[in-house]
């Protein structure tokens, strides 16, 4: 049980990466809080959880209100009496191609997946720091946060701002013994994704020139966020951990 007694809260954990990271940690013993904007989806998450006998509460929460944030950042630490892990799951994509970005989406996305992640983590770490017993913060950061791609502009440019924010938290937060960390995924078969081709018809070929020939797993993109909120991980912080199956080692290849 590499994280018993734990007490962890998993943003975006209705469906998806989020889901699978929050029942990776329950089976290893952690109590979880699950954090989404979809209440059904969420309710529905939390009851497959306690059905299989896991500690799991549930907070419904738009990451792009900082009111909201802030309710949620409280109301998850008095679940359990306080937090050891934060996992900043959540976020949204649109793809679209960047003469035809509208603002609003361009703010919703930066919102989203880098503001909302930034004013979470601040409430969290400083209850952290005021707790005293350290911490570990993992951040969901892309595949597209270290490389560059079309019709994603608004998306990779969150992305790329979520790497340079977990080192910035990392330098700053060891002293308190807080580690931050972040996970690259690459394809992934989630729900987003099987979105995203239905959208386009199938015509994205997502694992073209991914040397491993396949979509990545939820599953394992989960294995990589509990190795890095686990004591395993002890002397790693500042980490962005590609899970993309080689494609970023392959970027060269016409």
């Amino acid at each position: 049980m590499r994280l018993q007694g734990k007490r962890a809260l998993v943003t975006g954990g209705a469906r998806g990466i989020g889901k699978g990271v929050a029942e990776r940690f329950a089976e290893e013993g952690a109590r979880v809080v699950l954090l989404d904007v979809r209440l059904e989806e969420l309710k529905q998450a939390e009851a497959e959880l306690k059905e299989r006998g896991f500690d799991v509460a549930s907070l419904v929460c738009d990451l792009s209100d900082p009111g909201q944030i802030a309710e949620a950042a409280a109301a998850a630490w008095s679940v359990w009496g306080g937090l050891d892990i934060l996992i900043n799951n959540a976020g949204i994509a649109y793809r679209e191609p960047f003469l035809n970005i509208p603002a609003d989406h361009w703010d919703r996305v930066i919102d989203i997946n880098l503001k909302g992640m930034f004013v979470l983590s601040q409430l969290v770490s400083r209850r952290l720091v005021e707790q005293g017993t350290g911490g570990a913060i993992v951040n969901m950061a892309s595949k597209n946060g270290l490389g560059g791609s079309s019709m994603l502009a608004h998306y990779n440019a969150s992305k790329g701002g979520v790497v340079l924010l977990t080192q910035s938290m990392a330098a700053e937060l060891a002293a308190h013994g807080i580690r931050v960390n972040g996970v690259a995924p690459g394809f992934i078969d989630t729900p987003l994704d099987r979105e995203l081709k239905q959208k386009e018809n199938n015509s994205l070929h997502l694992t073209a020139r991914t040397p491993m020939g396949r979509l990545g797993t939820i599953r394992e993109v989960a294995n990589a966020f509990l190795f890095l909120a686990s004591d395993e991980a002890s002397y790693v912080t500042g980490a962005t951990l590609v899970v993309d199956g080689g494609h970023l080692a392959n970027a060269s290849e016409l």
